[in-house]
């Protein structure tokens, strides 16, 4: 009985601490498929918004490989409002520690990084799209797998 009452108290623990964290409205990725971010490849995302009262949390997340040769990478994040207004900010993704050492999480031969940029309240209801480019002086950076965007 007592194994049985520990149990159930160890049950109700988990889901009350699953239930304290961000939830995700958005979370999507997009992939490189050569593993390397031309110039031209854009990310976009196309984001729904109904609740414009909740401040809300944006991360961008990046994966690379480990033969990826920079401490960090440079974006473009271009956001167009359902009224068609835009407005795009250049934002610096660290990557790695000055002494070499990954910032992210490392598995295996992959490095995940999830960086806060963000937080504020959406001023109006509908579509919002969201585009990522690659804002560095390279044609193409090499050994990026993806980028994705989390909204909470």
């Amino acid at each position: 009985m007592k194994k049985v009452v520990s149990f159930i108290a160890l049950g109700l623990m988990i889901i009350v601490l699953q239930s304290c964290g961000k939830r995700a409205i958005y979370d999507q990725v997009y992939d490189f498929g050569d593993k390397s971010w031309d110039k031209e490849d854009t990310a976009v995302f196309h984001v729904d918004i109904e609740d414009t009262i909740k401040q809300h949390n944006f991360l961008l997340s990046l994966r690379t490989t480990k033969e990826y040769l920079y401490s960090n990478l440079w974006v473009y994040i271009e956001i167009t409002s359902p009224d068609g207004s835009v407005s795009k900010v250049a934002e610096k993704l660290p990557i790695a520690n000055p002494d070499g050492s990954w910032i992210g999480k490392v598995s295996g031969t992959l490095v995940t990084n999830e960086i806060y940029f963000d937080s504020k309240v959406f001023p109006l209801k509908g579509k919002y799209i969201f585009k990522i480019t690659n804002a560095t002086q390279e044609a193409s950076i090499s050994d990026v797998l993806d980028v994705g965007l989390r909204i909470e």
